[in-house]
């Protein structure tokens, strides 16, 4: 009988026929080059076997020849395409058997999982995952703590495949999986002991959810996060919701709600120029973005990746400088219409997920906010840690032991720092008038209290600085030292892995 459409044995049996035709993929290779050998011989001086330069460089290989010796050879090149498929047919075969003899135990099997390349499900490991999870009401943890005891269920539950942790979110009751959030997130002292500890630690707690979240049938992704709050950040303490928009650049806003983009993460890879901050205030994480995003593009793609079930994870260290892949629904803080407020890029939405993971592990920096308002208004070299793990530092020269240091202003020590490889940030001071009193060829890219970062220098030594409002509606201004030294401070750099 088929399970969800798909028939175990005839599937096996196909299998099995691309293993005999792999097998026997050699012997026809053999047998055709020895064909074209014939012929080859037989012809005059000058003239070839085949016309199809596959073909002709079959001749003289009687003996097949593997493929790390050079060109690719058909037809003896496709036993071990062959074979690779049947060995992955058979691996899908027995997960879709142990799904199909899951739901015969009663458990409930996602249509998603049945798509998924996995480890055949085991009921008993979900059956002893929910028990463990239940019994944790009304247990007693004594005076040391329960960190022993949840550290056990969040091994156990981050060594679960999809389809297994799927059928026990299904399963487990809303009640029982709110404990176990409360459970988690609660490290405070018990009172007893000052010495015991509860809850799990921040990073380990992020680091079980997000696994979690990244396994869980689309079906399960609402329920996840009733359960586990703490996976969306609120963005409700930011200027953006409170006053209805962004007072520097005059974009405004009704309605925030999460939504879903339309937009994929990618379009035609990374730029900096897909960067654009949009209504949040943090200016500071967002230059420090672009500029990482010009300097290695490649190490920003290879730090985001979507899931089989639609969430998107992103390569974040914390302040321990705990490196780890935070997971998140794919909806984004959007406007009455739709449209994201947050950092989006043109027509991606890698930025806006970078963002959000931000705001996931800074936001609990401390005893500060949480969410997008935790990440409103800071120092760009605070950024650093959490987008490469290795720390920002302030440019300054001058000064004996620290005593009369300032920051270095200097454009070519800005230059010195960029063409090292570093993410050169600065920003502008804190006074209004320089709003209206800046160079007129800037326009409206200038503005005070604020972030750029540097996109290059021009050969009379000028510094070219980006907005990260983005390219399109702020182009990159050039900036002399007389000016730099009137309008900007604060220069700081990081390193690019």
């Amino acid at each position: 009988m088929a399970f969800r459409g798909f028939d175990a044995a005839k599937l096996t049996a196909l299998a099995n026929d691309l293993d005999s035709l792999a097998q026997n993929s050699g012997k026809l290779h053999s047998q055709l080059a020895a064909v074209l050998t014939s012929a080859q011989q037989n012809l005059p001086p000058g003239q070839s076997a085949s016309r199809d330069p596959d073909l002709q460089g079959l001749v003289g290989d009687v003996v097949p020849m593997p493929s790390f010796f050079g060109r690719r050879r058909l037809p003896g090149s496709l036993g071990g395409e062959l074979g690779d498929i049947q060995t992955s047919m058979k691996r899908r075969i027995r997960q879709l058997e142990g799904l199909e003899e899951l739901a015969k135990r009663g458990n409930p099997v996602s249509d998603n999982s049945v798509f998924l390349d996995e480890k055949s499900p085991d009921a008993k490991k979900i059956d002893d995952a929910l028990r463990h999870l239940q019994e944790l009401q009304g247990k007693d943890f004594g005076t040391d703590g329960n960190r022993d005891d949840l550290e056990k269920i969040s091994g156990e539950l981050d060594g679960l495949t999809s389809a297994e942790l799927d059928a026990l979110m299904t399963k487990a009751s809303p009640k029982d999986l709110a404990f176990y959030n409360h459970l988690i997130t609660n490290t405070d002292d018990s009172g007893w002991n000052p010495f015991d500890e509860n809850g799990l630690p921040e990073h380990k707690r992020r680091n079980t959810l997000s696994l979690m979240l990244s396994k869980v049938s689309p079906e399960n992704v609402g329920k996840f996060t009733a359960a586990f709050p703490g996976v969306q950040p609120t963005f409700t303490n930011t200027d953006a919701y409170e006053s209805g928009g962004n007072s520097q650049n005059g974009q405004t806003n009704n309605g925030i709600h999460w939504a879903p983009p339309s937009d994929p993460l990618f379009n035609d890879g990374v730029s900096a120029d897909d960067v654009n901050q949009n209504q949040f205030g943090d200016c500071w994480y967002v230059a420090s973005l672009a500029g990482l995003a010009q300097k290695n593009p490649a190490f920003i793609q290879e730090g985001i990746k979507q899931n089989p079930n639609g969430t998107v994870s992103v390569r974040v260290w914390d302040k321990e400088g705990n490196h780890q892949w935070v997971t998140m629904t794919a909806d984004l803080p959007s406007d009455q219409n739709g449209n994201p407020i947050t950092t989006y890029g043109n027509g991606e939405t890698w930025p806006a997920y970078y963002e959000k993971a931000f705001a996931m592990v800074y936001s609990d920096d401390g005893d500060g906010e949480r969410g997008y308002g935790g990440i409103e208004g800071d120092d760009p070299k605070k950024s650093a840690p959490y987008l490469t793990g290795q720390e920002g530092q302030d440019l300054k020269t001058g000064g004996f032991l620290g005593i009369g240091e300032h920051d270095d202003k200097n454009i070519e020590s800005l230059k010195k720092a960029f063409d090292a490889g570093k993410v050169v940030t600065v920003s502008t001071p804190d006074d209004e008038s320089l709003d209206k009193n800046h160079p007129q060829e800037w326009g409206n890219t200038y503005h005070s209290n604020h972030a750029y970062y540097v996109r290059g220098f021009t050969d009379d030594g000028k510094v070219i600085l980006g907005n990260p409002w983005g390219v399109s509606n702020y182009p990159p201004i050039t900036v002399t030292q007389e000016q730099f030294n009137k309008y900007f401070q604060g220069p700081e750099a990081f390193d690019v892995p």
